[in-house]
């Protein structure tokens, strides 16, 4: 299940941090350039050989590699965290830019275009950042770390301005929904007959702090104790060890109970 998010470009998550001073930036740098940069050939042009038979993994997020990768001395790191991405980053879904680049449909809720000639960045869904105008390469994303790298100078120098309130940072996350399945079995010889007090005969009147109150018997009328009477299934609970009720399933519709063969109820929980 994808779920869009943004953040305003003045909120930073952890992990976003400029690299050009302080010990925290040298920190930053250093396992960027190993997790992500390591393989690109240094001495070509911006990076763009990749060494094939290097050791290092860089998590390219994508089947090509003949892309560029270059971290330059100063960059923007956003890390978004796990919760919010997911599994990972939907590639091709990460947006840079001011929120009236863009045209959405008529309950703003999903992206139907881009305005002519507006000024953003997005990802080619291949983990390289571009500008939609130059078409230029202003950084990085890689989806399953949910790490969102802008290494462009300029841009870097614009994202760490606070007062640029306008830029938010666009993408969708990959949710996953976990679903657990219970088989409830019936005997034959179980809940074959209704303890509803309607259905019982007779009741004993109690008095208990000056008021009265009916005593179901529990003995089940003659009406309802025929082999052509059987209840029918409307709900079943599941309960823990403790036997305290945890969840509650009810049926599309009412389930005839069988006094002849098992049945088996199938309860889906989606968390």
């Amino acid at each position: 299940m994808a779920i869009e998010y943004y953040i305003p470009q003045g909120d930073l998550y952890t992990g976003s941090l400029s690299l050009d001073s302080g010990s925290y930036g040298v920190l930053t740098w250093r396992s960027l350039n190993q997790l992500y940069y390591t393989n690109f050939v240094s001495g070509s042009v911006e990076h763009t050989e990749y060494n094939k038979t290097g050791s290092f993994e860089n998590y390219l997020e994508t089947s090509l590699i003949s892309g560029s990768r270059y971290l330059q001395d100063t960059a923007v790191i956003y890390a978004i965290p796990k919760e919010l991405i997911g599994t990972h980053i939907e590639p091709g879904s990460v947006f840079l830019g001011d929120l009236d680049a863009f045209i959405v449909d008529q309950d703003d809720y999903v992206i139907t275009d881009y305005l002519e000639g507006a000024d953003y960045n997005y990802d080619n869904g291949e983990g390289v950042l571009l500008n939609s105008l130059s078409g230029e390469q202003v950084g990085n994303v890689v989806y399953s770390h949910g790490q969102i790298i802008i290494t462009d100078p300029t841009l870097s120098a614009f994202y760490l301005d606070q007062s640029n309130t306008k830029q938010p940072i666009r993408w969708k996350s990959n949710q996953p929904i976990y679903t657990y399945n219970y088989n409830i079995k019936i005997s034959d010889n179980e809940y074959n007959y209704t303890f509803n007090p309607t259905a019982q005969t007779g009741s004993t009147k109690l008095e208990y702090s000056g008021s009265t109150y009916l005593q179901p018997s529990g003995q089940l009328a003659d009406n309802v104790t025929g082999s052509y009477f059987q209840p029918y299934i409307t709900t079943v609970g599941l309960y823990n060890d403790a036997n305290e009720l945890i969840a509650v399933a009810k049926l599309a519709q009412p389930l005839p109970k069988s006094a002849n063969t098992e049945m088996t109820i199938q309860v889906k929980l989606d968390i």
